[in-house]
């Protein structure tokens, strides 16, 4: 088998065998390949390359992903698997945690503070969202228990921002309270954040 190479748009290269198109890489990996245009190629070989051709372009979709935001590894993992497969996900996921790109520990951490302070989430709701997000249980458990966050200090700040205009009427503090348990936080807190507000009778059944 023949394999030529024929230059793309950008820093495209299109590969073909015998003729017949094969494959697109950039422009630095076909240098480095060790094939030129015209080379002899069998099937084992051609094997070899297309596999090396398939973690690249997956590890470099990695680096576009991440340059988004940032990902722990279980959820790049699962986005590079539906395009990629499990083979060359792995060898991607694997690649950027030796550069120091991904790190479960950090991004939990990173995370967990987000979703405190601007989201306004309780511990609850935090630990259940980094746990959706690909987080294993020991680590989001670690990252809760460092956590400084106040969640009393936390329902106040969102009734007097977010849900002050919901106070003033039954429905809207069932909806507040309903809004409040969502986000994370405990009957007792809610209750007792809640009770500070004259409008509130503590013994009201919500």
């Amino acid at each position: 088998m023949i394999i030529t190479a024929q230059k793309g748009k950008a820093n495209k290269i299109h590969i073909s065998i015998d003729g017949e198109y094969r494959l697109t890489v950039d422009a630095d990996f076909w240098f480095s390949s060790g094939y030129v245009s015209g080379d002899e190629i069998d099937e084992d070989q051609y094997k070899v390359l297309a596999d090396r051709i398939a973690k690249r372009r997956c590890f470099n979709r990695a680096l576009n992903i991440l340059s988004r935001r940032d990902h722990c590894e279980k959820e790049l993992f699962n986005k590079l698997r539906r395009t990629d497969g499990d083979e060359a996900a792995a060898h991607a996921v694997e690649r950027v945690i030796s550069l120091g790109y991904i790190n479960d520990e950090r991004y939990a951490q990173n995370l967990a503070e987000e979703l405190g302070s601007r989201k306004g989430y309780g511990l609850r709701a935090i630990r259940s969202e980094l746990i959706k997000r690909g987080i294993d249980r020991e680590t989001a458990d670690n990252t809760i228990n460092t956590l400084t966050l106040d969640e009393s200090d936390n329902i106040r700040v969102l009734l007097e921002s977010k849900f002050s205009r919901k106070l003033n009427t039954e429905k809207g503090r069932k909806q507040v309270f309903s809004a409040l348990m969502r986000l994370g936080y405990s009957y007792s807190d809610i209750r007792s954040a809640l009770s500070e507000y004259n409008d509130f009778d503590e013994d009201y059944d919500i």
